[in-house]
């Protein structure tokens, strides 16, 4: 069983855990390296959510709006693009789940992965403090 945190996106999930709005369930700090790369893109850092209890969906979007708005305000789109949406998965012919995700994907793939790495552990740090905020 996989259940602990990786430690570089920790502070992130923490943080928006200690909102009271939501609940993190699935997190991923980013894996840059191409030894590290699978069929599935590692390629960006990702806290995945759903609303915390008694806490509606519309809350969980007008606190993700504000996140994401304090972010490209304040550092902007570049050397991290930071994003935040919905995902609707099918488990089965009748249910669709639902999850908030927050993704922040380095600008230019082409970067080496340190820098990738660097940017986005910098974009992290800046995140926290806009979510404590």
């Amino acid at each position: 069983m996989i259940d602990a945190i990786e430690p570089k996106i920790r502070p992130l999930v923490d943080a928006l855990n200690a909102s009271g709005l939501v609940r993190t369930f699935s997190s991923c700090e980013g894996h840059f390296n191409p030894d590290e790369q699978t069929i599935v893109d590692r390629n960006r850092a990702d806290v995945r959510f759903v609303p915390a209890d008694g806490v509606s969906p519309s809350e969980v979007e007008a606190f993700l709006a504000t996140i994401l708005a304090r972010f490209k305000r304040q550092h902007g789109l570049i050397p991290v693009h930071v994003l935040g949406y919905q995902l609707y998965t099918p488990i089965d012919e009748e249910t669709v789940e639902q999850t908030f995700v927050l993704e922040l994907r380095p600008f230019n793939r082409f970067d080496p992965p340190d820098r990738k790495r660097a940017d986005t552990d910098h974009a992290i740090g800046q995140l926290v403090r806009i979510v404590v905020a």
